[in-house]
């Protein structure tokens, strides 16, 4: 199993990362080897966080240009609001430009104003991102033709068509549905690349993906074809007292995530604890057949970004 990160891109008033920082956290993943940069993707600013982020796909753009080889992503990318065809287009361009693998976490989203801004109805989010991948699949294959509830149009190419397409994971997971996961959830996860988990804990995904696996198996899909990613968040404190490390963590989360969220999320959820906890819980992920953790700082100071990528670099993952 593989560790990525994602890149703070936080941009409301005092939690807004310097443009310099986001480089520079975006280079000191490269120069560590890590298997992904990803972003995450809100319109406006949830409840449950404490800022707005940044446009994923110019913020790639910009990763990109100051990184040599780092696979980028999104984690993820909300497919209703942002549109499938629209999408097509920058994911085209921006794996075109970077020269290297893209992959498109793709989710339905949640944040009633999203989808008010857009004008997309939220009870139309569900079928609206399993059509978007559909279109999506058509488009990256080249000259395509759809005819769906959404999406009609004949003939049509989005160059430049690529000789590798862009991977698509599909999110979701039961914590999102009072403990089930629905059949069109399931079908866009098992007539995608693969799973993209929300933070949560490995033992409650590892249920998750074994009704993935048979819902796959179900539908003629060799569940070992699907590729698993876990998104994440830490804040990584260099002590063996566990006490001491979640002091120092539930302050940082504290400017994280906001208090509905608090650190009793981030305890059930992320990477916390002391360096033997964070390793113990990547364990957990790896024995349930993750193929990549992403863990997101908690951070958006530049000097809590320097410390925190050193740590990530050094501890978790060059020890992992």
């Amino acid at each position: 199993m593989e560790l990525g990160t994602t890149t703070p891109t936080g941009c409301t008033d005092e939690y807004a990362v310097p443009p310099a920082s986001i480089r520079e956290w975006a280079r000191g993943a490269d120069e560590a080897g890590l298997a992904g940069l990803w972003l995450i993707d809100h319109l406006v600013k949830p409840d449950t966080y404490v800022t707005s982020v940044l446009n994923p796909m110019v913020a790639l753009s910009h990763a990109a240009a100051v990184t040599e080889e780092i696979p980028l992503g999104t984690s993820i990318l909300l497919l209703p609001a942002r549109g499938a065809p629209t999408t097509a287009e920058a994911a085209l361009s921006l794996q075109y430009l970077a020269d290297r693998e893209l992959t498109l976490g793709l989710g339905a989203g949640y944040v009633p104003e999203e989808f008010e801004l857009t004008g997309v109805p939220r009870r139309e989010r569900g079928p609206r991102l399993s059509e978007g991948i559909e279109v999506l699949q058509e488009l990256f294959a080249g000259e395509a033709s759809y005819d769906g509830r959404f999406h009609s149009f004949e003939d049509i190419t989005v160059d430049p068509v690529p000789e590798e397409p862009p991977r698509i994971l599909a999110g979701g997971a039961s914590i999102w549905t009072d403990g089930d996961l629905p059949a069109p959830m399931l079908d866009r996860i098992v007539h995608s690349d693969g799973w993209i988990a929300p933070p949560m804990d490995p033992d409650h995904a590892a249920e998750d993906w074994a009704t993935i696996a048979d819902y796959a198996r179900q539908e003629g899909v060799d569940p070992d074809s699907l590729d698993r990613v876990a998104l994440s968040y830490t804040h990584v404190v260099d002590t063996d007292d566990r006490a001491t490390a979640h002091e120092q963590q539930s302050a940082a989360f504290s400017e994280f995530f906001s208090p509905d969220r608090g650190f009793e999320h981030a305890r059930e959820s992320c990477l916390v604890g002391t360096l033997d906890d964070i390793h113990d819980r990547l364990a957990r992920y790896e024995e349930a057949g993750f193929d990549q953790v992403i863990a997101g700082p908690a951070a958006h100071e530049p000097a809590d970004l320097e410390r925190q990528m050193a740590l990530l670099s050094g501890e978790v993952a060059g020890s992992w």
